[in-house]
């Protein structure tokens, strides 16, 4: 379950609460890599951004966000693997970076070469379409059942969350469509107002903005309880799909060899960037669900979203293809 909003600041100033010597055991020999494996734009981004100022006087280093993507984010996701596990470079990870071994056959990592420090917020999924092309997320599932094939979506990317979470719809609904891939959600987000594509399963942060403009219509989100953004918005589980639950989220890794001390300040210093008023009020805007949970937390995430996707990748046969 995730933590509420309070919950969450709570637990990211009771790690600020610590002695100051726990605090401040490590400092970064060098300016900090924040590797987004996603391109600019998207709902990482978003966090990332607004949060980097904070961190970097945390830290006393500067820190600078660098988008690698490409590959579902193994591009990026495998170079932070490769990187010196000495502090100076950190993953900023969706969901992605746990599929793609998965769907991979060779994604040039694996999910124990990284230590996992904060589980910073979930980004709640929408399905969104062209304005007035459904009444509601009902009319679109029973337009889907009655027109198989009929229908394209969009998504970030083969291995991306988008795609995930089709392919969640598709096996609950037991439809028929096709799935297009793009390099990021912007312009997958680009091609659906340009009525290229029907519909796609868009994390909120990116779409928000669009949907409270008028220029995309939510027809549901995709987390199991109403979000406080979009309150009038059903989810898709109590619509057309019980149980259904697909969302990112966003976390910060490390290389697995990078030493306790330093593990601990990077994750003392995300929990620190989230829990400052102008990024909670910046993620609150943009649809974020904030949570904040310490090392222990972020690693049993990991374990629990590992098995969810990696279950629903065999069942579909899912494979990443270039």
């Amino acid at each position: 379950m995730h933590l509420s909003r309070r919950g969450a600041l709570g637990a990211a100033l009771a790690t600020l609460a610590l002695p100051a010597a726990a605090q401040a055991d490590w400092t970064p020999p060098g300016p900090v890599r924040l590797v987004n494996p996603f391109a600019p734009g998207g709902s990482p981004d978003i966090l990332a951004r607004v949060m980097a100022p904070h961190m970097q006087a945390f830290l006393g280093q500067p820190m600078v966000v660098e988008n690698r993507p490409g590959a579902g984010a193994a591009v990026g996701t495998r170079s932070v693997a490769r990187a010196a596990p000495d502090g100076t470079t950190v993953l900023l990870a969706p969901i992605s970076s746990v599929i793609a071994p998965f769907m991979m056959a060779e994604p040039g990592y694996q999910l124990s070469e990284f230590r996992p420090l904060a589980w910073l917020a979930t980004t709640p999924f929408a399905l969104v379409v062209r304005p007035g092309r459904f009444a509601d997320v009902r009319a679109f599932d029973a337009f889907m059942k009655a027109n198989p094939g009929r229908l394209t979506g969009a998504t970030g990317g083969t291995g991306t969350p988008h795609q995930l979470a089709a392919e969640l719809y598709r096996s609950a609904s037991d439809t028929r469509f096709e799935l297009v891939g793009y390099r990021g959600t912007a312009p997958a987000l680009t091609d659906l107002r340009a009525g290229n594509v029907d519909f796609m399963f868009a994390d909120l942060p990116a779409a928000l903005g669009q949907i409270r403009s008028g220029d995309l219509q939510a027809l549901a989100v995709c987390t199991l309880e109403r979000v406080a953004a979009l309150p009038g918005v059903p989810t898709m589980a109590e619509s057309v799909a019980p149980g259904f639950d697909a969302n990112s989220w966003v976390m910060w890794w490390v290389p697995a060899a990078t030493p306790d001390a330093a593990a601990r300040r990077l994750a003392a210093a995300a929990l620190h960037g989230l829990a400052q008023p102008d990024v909670r009020t910046r993620a609150g805007e943009v649809g974020f669900i904030l949570v904040g949970a310490d090392i222990p937390g972020a690693e049993a995430h990991m374990r629990r979203e590992s098995e969810k996707w990696g279950n629903l990748i065999r069942a579909r046969g899912l494979r990443f293809e270039s």
